[in-house]
């Protein structure tokens, strides 16, 4: 046993050393030490196996057979490990003319472009910052470049949005405007914009923050919303003069709203008295004590823009200033006086005042200058809309008092028919029977004289009755309208052949005497007009009570007419009947309306309150 194992020591041994002259000869190998194709290597190779196993060619065969494979791996591989570095060449080239051109890229952008980590510190800037801040802002932190701070942005100069946009990994914007300490009117907007950039896992590793300005956008969005709001205030001033020709509520609306868009706390409304030259009076005024208006009415200074027409602006009032001591000594220290001109006349003067001193912009004097003259404008629209109301009224009170004394008239008249002429037709007619009656009096030529009175006695008396009736019904008074209108209607239109309808509708009662009368005369003058006109067969009148009015309607099956020539043709009795209809019904506040066409019949309706306020 002691002598096996002292053998296997040693053919260990031996084995041992001929795996580390191969493994040494497969190192050189594979750093290219060695040109296995040459037959000196072979001759070498063959030494070494020799000495490796002198007495086992077995062995040699075994190691040459296995070098012989082992060489054809490693060419294999290094073949392999050519075409890999070939291709990780070609990918870092492109690689670099991506990053130059994405470079370039970011160095085109106008505005300042960085890439912050979550330090805050610049990993990578477009020209644009390398530009304003120098070529050294790789590394140092954002805040310290862009605003000279030693810590990240905080109020009032406005918190840093870079960290909510760590926290979200959501992109985000804002417009920062930084204090630079000037006047207001002077600042500079500056739009931010934060997006994250995400590793393979989803994260935000970093950060690119976009800044540019905005200022130029901002102003002109300033100025497009003052722009529109005069358009707004012209236009709620035309509004207000369209849907109203009250001239208090314009002049109210007009003062409001101009103090509104210039900021001003007191103003007024002076207007120009026609009827007293170069008189002013103070109409609507705001912010100043009603003991104070009349002393500053009475200033020449409006007189002077009046005749002057032009406005005047005063943004600092002192002692010595041009400004009377009454607006003075009502503290105001800024002043805007427009003139209100229509037809290139000044009908008012619109006064615009500040308790501060402060400067009017040209552009405000220019909405204000606009103002005047569109309130110049719906000034005197109003006051003509008042001047036609008055006139209105005047003549509706002067035909209401002409109604009114016609039909007192027609009262007088037909009351001394019946009481005088109807009484002597009588007494004539009672006389002519006596006369036929006496002694001698039988004569046949006689009796056919007297037939001839009495015919002419009893037609006679029949149409002053008519006449009477025509001037005064007497049902009117003591029936009531719907017997009235119904004798009207049949007394006027069975002697002619045409049918009468006639229909009542609700519960009848008794109305104002100014209604019944109106709604007699209306009926009258219609049922004149079937009779006349018309050569209807039927006429349908319907009397309707309803709870707060009256409707009367007149139709009838006749020729009908033209109604664009009906209120026209004022020559024609028609016209003139259509015309005084109407403005009865009016006078009473009813309405009058009209359906015809030739040859297709006529409908009158009549809608009058039941009471009259």
């Amino acid at each position: 046993m002691y002598l096996t194992a002292i053998i296997w020591n040693k053919l260990e041994a031996k084995l041992v050393r001929k795996i580390q002259l191969l493994a040494n000869l497969s190192f050189l190998i594979s750093v290219g030490l060695i040109n296995t194709a040459s037959s000196r290597l072979r001759l070498l190779l063959a030494g070494i196996l020799g000495r490796i196993a002198p007495n086992s060619r077995v062995e040699a065969g075994l190691l040459v057979s296995t070098y012989e494979i082992m060489r054809e791996r490693l060419r294999s591989s290094l073949t392999e490990i050519e075409g890999k570095n070939k291709q990780l060449r070609e990918s870092g080239e492109q690689l670099r003319r991506s990053r130059d051109f994405l470079q370039a890229v970011i160095d085109s952008i106008d505005e300042d472009m960085l890439v912050l980590d979550r330090s805050l510190r610049i990993v990578q800037a477009n020209q644009s910052v390398r530009l304003r801040y120098g070529t050294e802002v790789i590394g140092r932190h954002c805040y310290e470049v862009k605003h000279g701070l030693s810590h990240p942005c905080r109020p009032p100069l406005g918190g840093c949005p870079a960290n909510e946009v760590w926290g979200t990994g959501s992109p985000t914007r804002i417009v920062w405007v930084p204090s630079t300490g000037e006047e207001r009117g002077s600042e500079k907007y500056l739009e931010i914009s934060i997006s994250p950039l995400f590793d393979r896992n989803g994260k935000v590793a970093q950060i690119v923050a976009l800044t540019r300005d905005v200022t130029g956008s901002k102003e002109l969005e300033k100025r497009i919303f003052e722009v529109n709001r005069h358009l707004l205030a012209l236009n709620s001033l035309a509004s207000t003069a369209s849907q109203s020709l009250s001239l208090d509520v314009i002049l109210n609306g007009a003062l409001d709203k101009a103090l509104e868009l210039v900021d001003a706390e007191v103003g007024s409304i002076l207007l120009v008295d026609d009827k007293v030259e170069a008189a002013h009076a103070y109409r609507i005024y705001r912010g100043l004590p009603a003991q104070s208006v009349g002393g500053i009415a009475s200033l020449e200074l409006a007189k002077k823009i009046s005749e002057s027409g032009e406005t005047l602006v005063v943004d600092g009032i002192s002692g010595d200033s041009v400004v009377p001591p009454a607006i003075i000594a009502e503290g105001l220290r800024a002043f805007v006086s427009v003139p209100l001109k229509s037809k290139k006349r000044v009908v008012g003067v619109l006064n615009v005042a500040s308790r501060t001193q402060r400067p009017f912009p040209q552009q405000e004097i220019q909405l204000l200058t606009s103002f005047g003259q569109q309130l110049g404008i719906a000034v005197e629209n109003a006051r003509l809309y008042q001047e036609l109301q008055v006139k209105e009224q005047m003549r509706t009170d002067l035909l209401r008092r002409i109604i009114s004394a016609q039909e007192d008239e027609r009262h007088r008249v037909a009351r001394e028919l019946h009481d005088v002429t109807s009484q002597a037709l009588a007494t004539l007619a009672v006389g002519v029977e006596a006369l036929g009656a006496l002694p001698g009096s039988c004569s046949k030529e006689l009796q056919t004289q007297l037939e001839g009175v009495r015919s002419l006695l009893a037609a006679t008396s029949k149409d002053v009755h008519k006449l009477i009736y025509d001037l005064r019904p007497s049902l009117l008074d003591d029936l009531g309208l719907s017997a009235a209108l119904r004798s009207c209607a049949h007394n006027s239109l069975d002697a002619a052949g045409v049918e009468v309808h006639f229909e009542i509708d609700g519960e009848e009662k008794r109305l104002p005497p100014e209604v019944e009368i109106a709604l007699f005369r209306i009926v009258q003058e219609a049922i004149v007009n079937v009779s006349r006109h018309a050569h209807a067969e039927s006429v349908y009148v319907s009397l309707e009570f309803k709870e707060n009015k009256v409707c009367v309607q007149i139709e009838d099956d006749g020729a009908g007419f033209d109604f664009s020539q009906g209120f026209i043709s004022r020559g024609i009795g028609r016209g003139v009947g259509l015309l005084g209809m109407k403005e009865r019904a009016e006078l009473v506040g009813g309405t009058l309306t009209i359906d015809t066409r030739p040859r297709g019949g006529t409908r009158v309706l009549v809608e009058i309150p039941s009471s009259i306020e």
